[in-house]
């Protein structure tokens, strides 16, 4: 009885201190950050993860209409990877899409968004000022033309790495201690 006791307490000890066994490659940081609002043109995409990366990692950033960006310069190095776009991105909605091959050899995939907003010149708005205050045309709709897109939530689970081994190690307990006190009640 014992042995069986202490042979489940080393399994459950194996598998709550086990967290490298579970523990996959996340994103650490980005630039721009999930949910973030650039106000300057944007010319650089840069992620950092947990681990080195394997070279055969993907980046994709498309619009919210999932018309793809092209990218310029894709580099990775370490636990780093960066893109350089062709011309800065125009003002609107972004989606990263991130595919990686971590050092412990598993493929992860992940995705956040941003947004680009840089302010217009002063010409600009003066141009756009007078657009605005033009009625429109007979046989013309009256209706406004919304230049803004809806915001898409897309959020990136962060779930920490001790997480699914401590569920497991409850887990656990609660089935020992079941069979234990199952066993206790037959004598």
């Amino acid at each position: 009885m014992i042995k069986k006791v202490s042979l489940l307490f080393l399994l459950f000890v194996f598998v709550l201190f086990s967290n490298q066994a579970f523990a996959h490659t996340s994103l650490e940081e980005s630039t721009p950050k999930d949910g973030e609002v650039i106000t300057e043109p944007l010319q650089e995409l840069t992620l950092m993860f947990g681990t080195k990366v394997e070279q055969t990692s993907t980046i994709s950033v498309s619009n919210l209409n999932g018309q793809s960006i092209a990218l310029g310069n894709f580099v990775i190095e370490e636990d780093e990877m960066w893109a350089t776009f062709l011309q800065p991105l125009e003002n609107g909605n972004y989606k990263v899409d991130w595919s990686i091959i971590g050092a412990d050899g598993h493929p992860i995939e992940g995705a956040f968004s941003f947004t680009v907003d840089v302010p217009m010149k002063e010409d600009s708005n003066e141009n756009m000022a007078e657009t605005e205050k033009k009625e429109p045309k007979q046989g013309e709709d009256n209706q406004e033309s919304s230049t803004e897109q809806p915001k898409q939530d897309i959020k990136q689970s962060n779930v920490p790495s001790y997480l699914i081994p401590s569920i497991i190690g409850i887990l656990f307990v609660i089935v020992a201690g079941s069979v234990f006190w199952l066993m206790r009640r037959k004598k």
